[in-house]
């Protein structure tokens, strides 16, 4: 995905890393989160599950959990770990809920990452699930800075994706998976109301539609500089693609 034209290979890589760029620099605050797999998270490119909601019903292409173990928790000052008891059969992965009881960054087993604000991030826990082959022995880790506290709850669980929706015009509607990207992808609008933006409509704000014709990285650097500071106001609707309900920003500082 992501005239002379770069290989198909190359194309992927450096689409992946224009993104991971336009999003890293300009990172959009959780009220304008993606929406993925029933909770907003500031991050999850880098990451190779989906996010969850334990308990709750998954949005189309969301993650459903099963518990299959008691729940442990922990608080915790810097790097630290939860031990979570033998591994069950079957488990594919490790549901946690990170509460960040200051700033900061931290980083899952995975390498995804999330970060938080000021204190009113507290009220709002990050939900994910970390899969098994990204746990070492049988506890969860975060990585994060030597002063940031955080307090974590996790249990082994089997998560499976569910499928994307169909509207009744045919296109797919939901959240971003390990599958690729529905026709209309789950957002939050400014207003924090849930809602769906079209594909294309995103991939000409964050640069993968402009990626596409790029044939070196000097094409990436032009776009970028171009596009700095730059704030696309995308309209979000519900899941028949037509109905506006508010608006998702894309871009600025």
């Amino acid at each position: 995905m992501n005239t002379m034209r770069m290989s198909p290979e190359f194309a992927t890589a450096f689409r992946a890393r224009l993104v991971e760029h336009v999003n890293t620099t300009a990172r959009p605050k959780r009220r304008r989160a993606l929406l993925t797999g029933g909770i907003t998270l500031t991050l999850v490119l880098g990451g190779t599950a989906a996010a969850a909601a334990t308990g709750l019903i998954p949005l189309p292409g969301g993650t459903e959990v099963t518990e299959l173990a008691e729940t442990t928790s922990g608080t915790f000052t810097g790097i630290g770990a939860l031990e979570l008891g033998q591994r069950p059969a079957g488990a594919t992965g490790v549901a946690v809920s990170l509460t960040c009881l200051t700033p900061g960054t931290f980083t899952f087993d995975d390498g995804a990452s999330v970060t938080c604000g000021d204190g009113s991030d507290s009220a709002h826990p990050t939900t994910y699930v970390v899969p098994t082959e990204a746990v070492t022995g049988n506890q969860v880790s975060i990585v994060t800075g030597p002063d940031a506290v955080w307090t974590m709850t996790a249990t082994w669980v089997l998560a499976d994706t569910t499928e994307w929706a169909v509207n009744a015009d045919g296109y797919t509607y939901g959240v971003i998976n390990e599958n690729g990207e529905p026709d209309l992808i789950a957002v939050l609008t400014a207003d924090n109301q849930p809602g769906y933006v079209w594909r294309a409509d995103l991939y000409d704000a964050n640069g993968t539609t402009a990626a596409e014709s790029f044939t070196s990285p000097e094409d990436a650097l032009r776009w970028q500089e171009a596009n700095a500071g730059t704030v696309h106001y995308l309209p979000v609707y519900e899941s028949d693609g037509t109905t506006q309900i508010g608006e998702f920003e894309v871009g600025g500082n």
